[in-house]
């Protein structure tokens, strides 16, 4: 067990190939879960320099480690106040949880 609180609901997207009123297929992205995740995001150093530069923040989501979040690859996303691209998606050292990072464009 962890001490991390985890106090945010994420959704986790993949992509996903629908077709459009012209039966043209269109690459969007799908929910294919939700998990309860400890957000930390970036230094504060890292957020000031952000907001000024209309750059990306960083952040890292600790989830449980299970099979959904053990699927997840960096063509996947996050949905939490916009979308986060993702970079990683490794087993923490107490390998009951998982530290996704990500990063969402803050333009």
């Amino acid at each position: 067990m962890t001490g991390r609180r985890r106090d945010t609901l994420i959704t986790l997207e993949r992509v996903s190939i629908t077709k459009n009123e012209h039966d043209e297929e269109v690459e969007g992205f799908a929910p294919v879960g939700t998990e309860w995740a400890n957000v930390i995001y970036g230094k504060g150093s890292e957020r000031r320099q952000a907001a000024m530069e209309q750059a990306s923040q960083p952040a890292t989501f600790y989830v449980d480690d299970n099979a959904l979040t053990r699927s997840i690859t960096t063509a996947d996303r996050i949905e939490l106040d916009g979308q986060w691209d993702i970079e990683g998606n490794v087993p923490s050292l107490n390998r009951v949880e998982r530290e996704i990072t990500a990063v969402r464009n803050a333009k």
